[in-house]
């Protein structure tokens, strides 16, 4: 009777084990605080309730991870503060100024996943970026203006390499995903498709695969 129990249990311990990680998964939230001007405002961040906490970079620009959609964000720059409840927004963008700080989720932010959230929120650090912004840069380029502006990304006997080269060996160049599709190089990318880059220095979504870094691409029809 035990061994009849015992086996089936033995097959239900992988799908509860993956439930368990799928539910503890980090899950990225943006933000972006500009002034009136255009201008980042550097703001410190709290979770009301909670030990979490972050500062906005020179570009206003913040991450957080594992927010509840009913938390409440705190923002604080000198002596003005403001409190934003999420109710369920999995990003915010911040106009800061006038009497009253004006706030909305904005989708380009939750396209950049990860890309705001700082190392030291998350251990698999990655870059976001614009394909605006490679132009505004004057990148005509993606290549080129990836290696220049996602610290650590080197081009090494014709790959893309995020981590550093791991073997002689064996290939350590990163994974390239375009709008969900694996792809051999960025040749075939024009920077003027590029929506968004997201920088993975490592994604285990991917298996081994994904092991020596992914390169998300989404284009701007997707």
């Amino acid at each position: 009777m035990m061994k009849r129990l015992l086996l089936p249990l033995l097959l239900l311990m992988p799908f509860v084990l993956c439930a368990q990680q799928n539910d503890s998964s980090d899950v990225p939230f943006n933000g972006l605080v500009k002034d009136l001007s255009g201008k980042g405002v550097k703001v410190r961040v709290f979770v009301k309730n909670s030990d979490k906490r972050t500062v906005a970079d020179r570009e206003g620009r913040f991450g957080l991870t594992n927010l509840k959609p009913t938390d409440t964000l705190l923002l604080q720059y000198r002596r003005e503060k403001v409190e934003i409840p999420l109710d369920g927004r999995r990003s915010l963008k911040v106009l800061w100024g006038g009497e009253q700080p004006s706030y909305d989720e904005d989708e380009e932010l939750v396209d950049l996943g990860f890309g705001y959230v700082k190392r030291r929120e998350y251990a698999c650090s990655s870059s976001g970026i614009t394909g605006e912004m490679m132009l505004q840069k004057g990148f005509t380029d993606l290549q080129t203006a990836l290696l220049a502006l996602v610290p650590g990304l080197q081009l090494i006997n014709g790959e893309l390499v995020i981590r550093g080269q791991s073997s002689v060996n064996s290939s350590s160049a990163a994974l390239i995903v375009c709008d969900g599709m694996p792809v051999s190089s960025l040749n075939s990318i024009s920077i003027y498709e590029v929506k968004s880059v997201e920088v993975q220095r490592g994604n285990n979504m991917y298996g081994v695969r994904g092991g020596n870094g992914v390169i998300l691409i989404r284009t701007r029809d997707k």
